[in-house]
């Protein structure tokens, strides 16, 4: 009976096991499903060349953390409202159904994808309706410095400027191929953790809010953002370009922000958790 209770609790923890050159066995956690596993590591964030906001370069350390391999798309953010409903926070639904560049809509009591949306990135839902999301499904948005450290390709990285090379053509949907729309999520090449889209498509909503010059003070080891009431937060900061950006725009160091309740037709989200 002990030994049948001992391979029950095995068989529940996910954890696969590797050897290493001295034998010594190691732990290497398995991702959630649609999920990849992002192992902690130290990179260098922003880009001495960029915009002010994306200076100094200063020095990141992060714990490990689970990213979606994919964009929230439409039909797992109507799963979602079709269970919580489209509800008001902070004086706005969290998704704007009513625009016109909105690919869901409300038909016979239920929230849907227009046809041929459903494996296209969520739009019109603003900072609340994903942070929402993320917390429905047990997850989390992930934080500036998680965003860009899987765009780079974590401790894989190659120091592509986009994420997962430096062709934007091949990994990204952008203004000069996306034809004017969303495309279906993971059609491009991946970075080099396994993750797609992280360069165009949808821009996506990160947990921090954003400050031009948070770089000059941010902390070295698994930095938020700032915190605490303060006149230069202008929003939340979008990372990642969106199917009309330009190709400068979809590098992983570019940042852009837009106030929580805005709901906009380039904006989207992958969550995080952590491990």
């Amino acid at each position: 009976m002990k030994n049948n209770s001992l391979l029950v609790f095995l068989g529940i923890v996910f954890l696969s096991f590797t050897f290493d050159k001295t034998s010594n066995i190691k732990l290497r956690l398995q991702a959630p499903a649609g999920m990849v596993l992002v192992e902690g590591g130290t990179f260098k964030m922003g880009n001495p060349a960029g915009d002010d906001d994306e200076k100094p370069v200063h020095e990141v350390t992060l714990d490990g953390f689970y990213l979606d391999k994919y964009e929230v798309t439409n039909q797992q953010f109507c799963d979602f409202i079709n269970v919580k409903g489209n509800q008001n926070e902070g004086g706005v639904t969290w998704l704007e159904i009513k625009d016109e560049d909105c690919n869901i809509e409300f038909v016979g009591g239920k929230f849907q994808p227009k046809k041929g949306f459903a494996n296209k990135p969520v739009i019109e839902v603003n900072w609340f309706g994903a942070n929402a999301y993320a917390k429905h499904v047990g997850k989390r948005l992930p934080s500036e410095a998680e965003w860009e450290f899987a765009a780079r390709g974590g401790k894989l990285s190659k120091g592509y400027s986009f994420s997962g090379g430096n062709n934007a053509g091949e990994i990204a949907w952008y203004d000069a191929n996306a034809d004017q729309q969303t495309q279906n999520v993971g059609t491009k090449k991946p970075n080099e953790l396994g993750i797609y889209d992280m360069s165009g498509n949808v821009w996506e909503w990160t947990n921090d809010w954003y400050d031009d010059k948070y770089y000059r003070t941010s902390p070295s080891s698994n930095p938020k953002g700032p915190a605490g009431p303060h006149p230069i937060k202008k929003g939340k900061v979008l990372r990642g370009g969106g199917w009309v950006s330009i190709d400068k725009e979809l590098t992983v160091f570019k940042r852009d922000f837009n106030a929580p309740t805005n709901c906009f037709y380039l904006n989207g989200f992958r969550c995080a958790k952590d491990l």
